[in-house]
């Protein structure tokens, strides 16, 4: 078996750099806030010189979107299992589906906390890129989760008319209490952080089921 050739070698390489100065970043802005944070900052934390960072991010603005582009890529595959968010033929079955759906969308927040964070608390405070950033990310999340409640409203599963208020209550109530459980400094238990967060969903929906597919919830 032959070893790496000299390009890959140096792919690999630049990879971990990469690496090093995205997690480097991620805690300069989340410790110092965007507007604070310097790039000399960032590479210290990474321990590469000053020229390294330019060799694949040509200024701050640019990590920082890319830091943002892949939590939304991570939160969108989340997403895409909300095909089947409002599937069932019972509100209990439903209502486990809702339960893993926001499951999954919790996991995600926890395992990029830090990104999201900063993102809702930059995202708030600041115009420009941070408003163009949050503006993108919610935007899109909005859009597919309208959709989801369109087809349920259609089936007759979801006895609300109206999947836009619906859909910015939903994600509202997601973002900000996750917002606020980090400002707090509380980490709630993700099982049951879904199921409470579900049960607030599912009851305020007033899901149109005929009592004979009435899962008993």
């Amino acid at each position: 078996m032959t070893g790496m050739s000299v390009i890959d070698q140096n792919q690999n390489e630049g990879r971990k750099k990469q690496v090093l100065l995205v997690e480097a970043a991620i805690e300069i802005f989340h410790q110092k806030g965007y507007q604070q944070a310097r790039v000399s900052d960032i590479v210290a934390r990474a321990g590469v010189a000053q020229g390294t960072f330019y060799l694949y991010f040509p200024s701050k603005e640019a990590i920082f979107r890319h830091i943002c582009t892949e939590f939304m890529q991570r939160f969108s595959l989340a997403f895409q299992k909300s095909e089947h968010v409002f599937d069932g033929s019972t509100q209990r079955e439903i209502w486990e589906s809702m339960s893993r759906f926001i499951r999954e969308l919790l996991i995600v927040y926890r395992e990029n906390g830090e990104v999201a964070e900063l993102i809702s608390r930059e995202g708030i405070g600041h115009g420009g890129l941070f408003k163009e950033i949050y503006e993108d990310l919610f935007i899109h999340f909005h859009q597919l989760l309208q959709a989801r409640l369109k087809d349920s409203i259609q089936r007759g599963v979801v006895r609300l008319q109206d999947p836009e208020t619906t859909s910015i209550f939903m994600i509202g109530l997601f973002e900000r209490s996750m917002f606020l459980f980090s400002l707090m400094g509380k980490e709630p238990a993700v099982d049951e952080l879904a199921e409470y967060m579900t049960a607030f969903i599912m009851k305020g929906l007033s899901l149109n089921m005929p009592a004979s597919l009435d899962g008993g919830i």
